[in-house]
């Protein structure tokens, strides 16, 4: 199920898959004179970055490794499984090193638990993608960020997986003045916020001054 939101995502980012083994699959998008390289492969074991990198070279295709680009702008995306979440403690260090390895490609480990590919059954990355954006479902993850939801699973897609592009919602506006005047209201500095605006172009002496006369004035009463 992953694998296949993630191919969707490729996809809608313009990336061809020219190629495929049993467990891994091969992208290429050409835009303009740019082109990227983007791997998809199920990690089912965690493996030494050397092992990980010999196994994907060997595998990939003779037209990909031929191409010049393909050395420096190749993306490996590992999905690996995990029956639950708690366990990813047991494998950070082996994670980690795969992600921090400097060779051959940049590499992004998606991993996901049983409760987190339940919620995504029947997903697709249109959907996913609505679903970021949906605020309500945002304060509920702010509440139960470690609860399995679809937004904490489509979260993590797109904390992992920096290069695809978050939506973007146009809003109108807030004036920060306005915004800045409710805040300090809120908090009872107005009086103050209207000192620093007053003697906000005059000698900095002065509103020092005035503030410590403001200061003396509230100790008195």
């Amino acid at each position: 199920m992953i694998i296949e939101l993630i191919d969707e995502a490729l996809i809608a980012h313009q990336f061809v898959k020219e190629f495929e083994t049993d467990i891994t699959r091969f992208y290429k998008r050409e835009v303009g004179d740019a082109i990227r390289f983007a791997i998809l492969h199920r990690l089912d074991e965690l493996s030494t970055p050397q092992e990980l990198n010999s196994d994907i070279i060997q595998s990939t295709p003779k037209n990909f490794t031929n191409d010049p680009s393909y050395k420096k702008n190749c993306d490996l995306i590992c999905i690996h499984h995990l029956k639950q979440l708690s366990e990813f403690k047991t494998h950070e260090e082996e994670i980690f090193a795969i992600e921090e390895d400097p060779y051959h490609f940049k590499k992004y480990v998606l991993y996901y638990s049983d409760a987190e590919e339940k919620v995504l059954q029947g997903q697709t990355y249109e959907k996913i993608h609505t679903t970021i954006t949906n605020k309500e479902l945002f304060n509920e993850y702010k509440m139960q960020p470690l609860a399995a939801t679809q937004y904490s699973a489509a979260a993590k897609i797109f904390i992992k997986l920096p290069f695809l592009e978050l939506p973007f919602i146009k809003r109108d506006l807030v004036p920060l003045r306005l915004q800045t005047e409710e805040a300090v209201s809120e908090e009872g500095l107005t009086k103050t916020y209207e000192s620093i605006l007053k003697f906000s172009s005059a000698n900095i002496d002065d509103l020092i001054k005035e503030m410590i006369s403001d200061e003396m004035a509230n100790i008195q009463n």
